[in-house]
């Protein structure tokens, strides 16, 4: 995979909004609340699994590696939540949005597929293999990838990859292929919050929907991974995780 361009700007300044990153560098072994430089937190799904630090594939990724997550393999629906704060993001509308995004790759490993690999990651609140109810986020069954919105004051939309050229049939992932993720968020919906959702995947857009999602609704940075199908023990590599929130001011009066 080709490194892939910035795609819209991030704040550069706490006074233009907020700007939040993980590369997921560790030397020891993953605990709750001391996964990545953030110490996020881990919420077992079922029987959980085993994190592990230390997963280098490409010339461009950090040379530290990434977080490598295991599945137990005992049941369906066991995996884990990778978490960071409390759910207390929220989505105001602003001129410049918002956005989140991430690089993960189904390595090949013995007894890993993508059959029964699944994922929620992005700004939502899910800990578990159910829909997150609120919050943007991008979902993986069994390497299958859909952009969803999710508002419990308002509607659930989501929209199917298509079209993506480093994808399979353009919509599913490739086993052990990095691909990096990005969505955005911009204008303004009646409920306060923002309207349009995009989605892009090696630098090229796959998927786009509308929102009603309340700008009081909150989420945090959320990765969840669970077997959808089957008790397998299957990899998930995840070598980052970007978010950002632009503020938005009121106009200066004419002078």
């Amino acid at each position: 995979m080709a490194q892939a361009t910035l795609l819209t700007p991030r704040p550069t300044s706490p006074t233009e909004g907020v700007h939040f990153v993980e590369n997921f560098i560790g030397n020891g072994t993953i605990t709750t609340n001391l996964v990545g430089q953030n110490m996020w937190t881990i919420t077992a799904s079922g029987n959980g699994g085993t994190a592990t630090y230390g997963v280098t594939v490409t010339d461009y990724e950090s040379p530290f590696g990434g977080l490598r997550h295991l599945t137990d393999g005992t049941a369906t629906n066991d995996g884990n939540a990778f978490t960071m704060l409390a759910a207390s993001a929220l989505f105001p509308a602003s001129e410049l949005g918002g956005g989140f995004a991430f690089t993960a790759r189904v390595p090949t490993l013995a007894g890993n597929t993508l059959t029964g690999n699944s994922f929620y990651i992005g700004m939502h609140t899910s800990v578990t293999e159910a829909a997150p109810t609120d919050g943007i986020s991008i979902q993986s069954v069994a390497g299958v990838l859909t952009l969803r919105a999710d508002s419990a004051d308002g509607s659930d939309a989501t929209q199917a990859f298509a079209a993506g050229s480093t994808l399979t049939s353009g919509t599913t992932m490739v086993i052990d292929v990095p691909h990096q993720f990005e969505v955005h968020w911009t204008g303004e919906n009646g409920n306060g919050g923002p309207r349009y959702v995009e989605a892009f995947c090696d630098g090229e857009p796959v998927a786009a929907l509308t929102t009603d999602i309340d700008n009081d609704e909150a989420a945090t940075a959320a990765i969840v991974h669970y077997v959808s199908a089957g008790n397998d023990t299957l990899e998930l590599d995840v070598w980052n995780f970007e978010y950002w929130q632009f503020m938005d001011y009121p106009l200066a009066p004419a002078v």
